[in-house]
């Protein structure tokens, strides 16, 4: 097996999305189905990426852009691969992808979660709102955080929009 900080890192694909969709299963209350992960695939906006240990999803990270503005959907590591740089790894990836696109990154995390928080203020995230009730299974408020990604290249990057 290879050292958790050298597993690959790879654009969601249609080999990996039953993956992506268990992994979401195991971690959180209220998953995406597999047949949405599948149609972000198809959303031009939209932009995922997976940590595989051999053919395993371990990790991953979904967002959705509008014009400067990326929305974290969802991010998740498989628990036994926790508190190894996965989740790092995987926003730094997005990140890159997204340099000069995007200025700024917004979220919403259960106020609960506040390992997911402090992993996002690490990040460079910083609470911007608060929305009460906003989760269900169970009923809990979100803490909304966003994060400054800097600015626009005037040409953008012709991967996502070529």
């Amino acid at each position: 097996m290879k050292q958790r900080a050298e597993l690959p890192i790879e654009l969601f694909s249609a080999d990996s999305i039953h993956g992506v969709a268990e992994l979401a299963k195991i971690c959180f209350s209220t998953p995406w189905s597999e047949q949405i992960y599948r149609r972000e695939l198809e959303n031009p906006q939209s932009v995922g990426f997976v940590c595989l240990d051999g053919q395993q999803v371990v990790g991953f990270i979904h967002c959705d852009f509008v014009l400067d503005e990326l929305t974290l959907n969802t991010l998740a590591v498989a628990p036994e691969y926790r508190r190894c740089g996965i989740a790092r790894r995987l926003w730094a990836a997005v990140r890159g992808m997204m340099q000069g696109v995007c200025t700024v990154c917004y979220l919403e995390v259960r106020e609960s979660n506040l390992p997911a928080r402090t992993l996002y203020e690490s990040l460079g995230f910083v609470q911007n709102g608060y929305r009460p009730r906003y989760y269900s299974d169970p009923d809990e408020a979100a803490v909304l955080m966003a994060a400054d990604l800097g600015c626009v290249d005037t040409k953008p990057n012709a991967r996502l929009f070529g």
